[in-house]
């Protein structure tokens, strides 16, 4: 799965300032419900935020990848965040994380969402590949650096 394709226009955060897990997933899910013109925020980010209250979403190396399957969407949709000073996030290295990719889905399907974080995982094994998307300045540049991501390892 081409992640690049996945997102729309201003769904990328370039250097977030929030400074803690939950204004970040607020700031996460806000940028969604913009970018895809979602209603049912509260439902939505009560979603994320109870998916990562029964297990973080920071999986390690600077990286977190909170996700819910929420019955308010049609549609698979993805929006990331960097963050360059970093935010606690209860990270299973006990890092601050520094890129996130949220990725919500309809509650009906399975396939497509796991796929998506499939192609998340192997994406961002890469360290170079991180570092990049976290340095991107610009949202062009980071889904410039994805698709050339997705290009050599998709």
């Amino acid at each position: 799965m081409r992640l690049s394709e996945r997102f729309v226009d201003n769904c990328v955060i370039i250097n977030s300032l929030s400074a803690d897990k939950e204004k970040i997933l607020n700031e996460l899910v806000d940028t969604l419900c913009k970018a895809y013109a979602l209603e049912h925020r509260d439902e939505i980010f009560e979603a994320v935020w109870k998916r990562e209250q029964t297990r973080s979403t920071g999986i390690g190396c600077g990286l977190a990848v909170p996700h819910a399957k929420i019955d308010y969407v049609d549609r698979m949709c993805m929006v990331a965040a960097t963050v360059e000073k970093g935010v606690e996030f209860d990270a299973l290295d006990g890092e601050p994380v520094h890129l996130l990719i949220l990725i919500v889905s309809p509650g009906n399907t399975v396939g497509p969402h796991l796929k998506a974080l499939s192609s998340v995982s192997r994406l961002l094994a890469d360290g170079v590949v991180r570092k990049e998307l976290i340095e991107a300045k610009t949202q062009m540049d980071f889904l410039s650096i994805l698709r050339k991501a997705e290009d050599k390892y998709l």
